[in-house]
C-alpha cells in the first residue's frame, strides 16, 4: 500500500512540474515576443535600445535551455508510467486479499510485485515522505519530528519551483520597468532611457 501511495505522489509531483515547466516556457516566450513589440510603438521607454537587445537575447537562451530540458526531463511520460505503476500494484493488493487464508505460497505474487516495480522508475524520499505524514495510521510520527517533516516536504517540494518562478519575476519586473510601471531595474542596467 505504502509502495503504491508513493507511485501515486509521484506521478503527481511530476504532473506538477510538467504544467508549470509549461506555464514558465509560454510565459517566457510571451515576455520575448512582447519586449520588440512594445520596443515598436511610440510608448517611451525607461531602457537603452542595447539593453532591451540583451534581455531578448538572454530571454531567446533561456526559453531555448529550459525547453530543451524540460523535453529531456519526459515529466508527463514518467506520471504516466508512475501513475500506471501505483494502480497495477493496487491490483496486486486485491489479488493478495482474495487469496486463500491458509495459503503460504506468495512467490506468485511476489514476482509479479518485482516486475510491475522494474517497469517504472522508482519514487524518491519526497514521495514517501509526503506519504509518512499522510498516513498517521501507518507511520506514527508526532509533536516536533511531524513539523520538522512537513517543512522538509515543503522545502523539497517548491525547491524544483525555484528558478523557473525567479526567471517568471524577472522578466515580469523587466517589463514594468520597461513601460515605466516600476522602476526597479533601470538604475541597475543602464538607467534612464535613450528612448523618450
Amino acid at each position: 500500500r505504502t509502495t503504491a501511495n508513493c507511485r501515486f505522489k509521484a506521478s503527481e509531483r511530476l504532473k506538477y512540474l510538467n504544467n508549470f515547466s509549461l506555464f514558465t516556457a509560454t510565459y517566457l516566450s510571451l515576455g520575448l515576443i512582447l519586449i520588440p513589440l512594445i520596443q515598436n510603438t511610440d510608448i517611451a521607454l525607461n531602457f537603452h535600445a542595447k539593453v532591451l537587445n540583451l534581455m531578448q537575447v538572454f530571454l531567446a537562451v533561456a526559453v531555448l535551455v529550459y525547453s530543451t530540458i524540460n523535453a529531456t526531463a519526459r515529466y508527463d511520460a514518467r506520471a504516466i508510467a508512475l501513475n500506471d505503476c501505483g494502480d497495477r500494484v493496487k491490483d496486486l493488493i486485491r489479488s493478495l486479499r482474495n487469496l486463500p487464508m491458509d495459503c503460504d505460497d506468495f512467490s506468485e505474487i511476489q514476482d509479479k510485485y518485482k516486475d510491475v516495480l522494474r517497469d517504472s522508475e522508482n519514487h524518491s524520499q519526497l514521495d514517501y515522505l509526503k506519504v509518512m505524514l499522510e498516513k498517521k495510521d501507518d507511520f506514527n510520527i508526532t509533536s516536533l519530528k511531524r513539523l520538522f517533516l512537513k517543512i522538509k516536504a515543503l522545502l523539497w517540494f517548491f525547491f524544483p519551483f525555484l528558478l523557473p518562478s525567479l526567471m517568471i519575476l524577472i522578466e515580469t519586473v523587466f517589463i514594468l520597468d520597461m513601460v515605466g510601471v516600476t522602476e526597479v531595474l533601470p538604475q541597475y542596467l543602464g538607467g534612464v532611457p535613450a528612448e523618450k
